[in-house]
């Protein structure tokens, strides 16, 4: 051991700082794109899960007619709706589900989105679709109760065959 101006300096201690940075940053360029896989792989699983989503598929004669749809089952989400969305994706739409028969009456405020609305039993049949016109509050109902509800692109039923008596299976996750 040897002092120097009151530093005492360890001759058999030297660490190589340099040596270990290196091998550590290149550990990291090494996994660093497995861990960001990992992080992003897993962000999105819980994110999927989080999501409220289903989707429905429609027969109508021999045709099948899938949705992608987000779920709309607590009455703050059934208020809400689609109001205040700018678009809606092609062959996607919005359940509401009920949980039980309805006479729930629809309207177009603070929708700026021309839509089409299925109302479907809980047998899944149709029974009846109508169209809505962007910002109208002119309430909208079936001629009968109904347990779900599916707001979608305006035309999109029509363009899919969809109209009542249709059968619809809805696939619920959440």
């Amino acid at each position: 051991m040897t002092v120097r101006a009151g530093v005492e300096q360890h001759t058999f201690a030297r660490v190589d700082y340099e040596g270990v940075v290196e091998n550590v940053a290149a550990l990291a360029r090494k996994t660093f794109p497995y861990v960001l896989g990992c992080l992003l792989v897993m962000t999105a699983v819980m994110f999927a899960l989080s999501c409220k989503s289903s989707s429905v598929a429609f027969r109508a004669g021999g045709r099948v007619s899938s949705l992608n749809i987000q779920v709309a089952d607590t009455p703050s989400e059934r208020a809400a709706g689609l109001a205040g969305r700018a678009s809606l994706p092609a062959d996607s739409g919005m359940l509401f589900d009920f949980g039980a028969d309805s006479s729930a009456a629809f309207w177009m405020k603070n929708t700026s989105i021309p839509l089409s609305i299925a109302f479907i039993g809980s047998d899944g049949k149709v029974l009846a679709v109508k169209d809505m016109k962007p910002f109208d509050e002119t309430p909208v109902t079936p001629p009968t109760l109904f347990r779900y509800a599916i707001e979608v692109n305006q035309g999109w039923f029509a363009s899919h065959g969809i109209k009542q008596g249709s059968t619809a299976l809805i696939e619920n996750r959440h």
